[in-house]
């Protein structure tokens, strides 16, 4: 069996260790591109559209430059790029028609599956809206009601991400996990792929399912194979 060649687009380094570490190396290998500048760009508070149209023309130039290296799919990591770059069929332009994966879209269909109504957990308050926006449009293209309660980690969480205080990080967001587990009925899915490592731990200490992008997306990439 060929080995496929994946581009990874991130918007910070800290998520190459997930794809990695989380892909069966027998049948992928990663390709990784980082582009921390146009996170920057898209947060700005006096971004202005014509600026978001800049960010978004330099995304489509990313997803050319990453198809021309070879790849057999590029998957995008960044719930801020893949909004910004939304509606994806239009990336297939720069693409030549090399598959170009959302990591929210898998995660989007299991957490559905999930049944109709769970909590989103973020720590990154810049993800929030395009996220939300993007699984509501995806709930009703599956003709399916769907009642999400987001919630977000205390202040100076994803902080430490950026700081690469990693351990800290995990070790937050881990105990974050736990207590939405702990108070909420509904199932508790974790938004960001800086949250996996996280994410298992709750799931393993409390014997309930926290559902990360990481897990649907090898379900998801277990079709290119």
């Amino acid at each position: 069996m060929a080995v496929k060649r994946l581009g990874c687009l991130h918007a910070h380094h800290s998520n190459i260790r997930y794809l990695e570490e989380g892909l069966d190396r027998e049948a992928f290998s990663c390709l990784h591109f980082v582009d921390p500048g146009a996170i920057h760009w898209l947060t700005r508070t006096a971004a202005s559209e014509a600026e978001a149209r800049q960010v978004q023309a330099k995304l489509r130039g990313q997803l050319e430059w990453i198809a021309g290296c070879g790849v057999d799919a590029i998957v995008i990591t960044c719930t801020n790029y893949i909004a910004a770059l939304s509606p994806l069929e239009q990336a297939l332009e720069a693409t030549g028609g090399i598959p170009v994966i959302a990591i929210d879209e898998p995660w989007f269909d299991e957490l559905l599956n999930l049944g109709d109504e769970a909590v989103v957990a973020f720590t990154n308050p810049a993800t929030v809206e395009g996220t939300m926006e993007r699984l509501h449009a995806h709930a009703k293209q599956r003709g399916k009601a769907f009642k999400a309660h987001t919630a977000v980690s205390g202040p100076g969480c994803f902080e430490l991400l950026l700081q690469g205080r990693e351990t800290a990080y995990a070790e937050q967001v881990e105990s974050f996990l736990l207590g939405l587990i702990h108070h909420s009925s509904a199932p508790v899915a974790a938004a960001q792929l800086s949250m996996t490592d996280a994410a298992a731990r709750a799931e393993a200490s409390s014997g309930a399912r926290v559902l990360s992008p990481m897990q649907a997306l090898r379900s998801r990439l277990e079709k290119l194979r």
